[in-house]
């Protein structure tokens, strides 16, 4: 099926080329994916708090060791970083589900071609084909 190319008023965008089957089969794979996220952002958020309290509770009853609040404050630091990467692939994931109610979905933003269907299996939130991925075109729409 070619891509109808009609462009969305405002955009550089064009519609998808997916049928509604696909659609349905990535927007399903997109939601899971999402649920799957924020239950890990919220068991992150969690150790996070653990290891807070764990560190307020050590600090009130025993000396610290030099090397053992390293280990805390690389704890803390590491987990607020899996956070924060957590909360970036849900907004990424967000952004897709936008895409495929405005049709937008599985079209390269760099090219405007259509996205290998691979590519979106593994990863549904993308917005770059390989192609594009590959020849840099996606830091170069990014910065644009």
């Amino acid at each position: 099926m070619k891509s109808m190319k009609s462009q969305i008023p405002g955009s550089e965008s064009y519609k998808s080329n997916l049928n509604e089957a696909e659609l349905a089969y990535f927007e399903a794979l997109i939601i899971n994916k999402k649920e799957e996220a924020s239950k890990e952002l919220e068991y992150l958020t969690n150790s996070l708090e653990e290891i807070r309290s764990a560190d307020d509770d050590d600090t009130s009853s025993i000396d610290h060791h030099r090397s053992d609040m390293g280990s805390i404050e690389e704890s803390v630091d590491l987990t607020n970083r899996l956070i924060q990467r957590n909360i970036k692939f849900i907004r990424e994931l967000d952004r897709a589900l936008e895409r495929i109610k405005n049709g937008t979905y599985g079209i390269c933003r760099a090219t405007g071609e259509p996205i290998e269907k691979g590519r979106l299996e593994f990863a549904p939130h993308t917005r770059y084909s390989i192609a594009a991925k590959n020849s840099g075109l996606d830091k170069r729409a990014a910065v644009a």
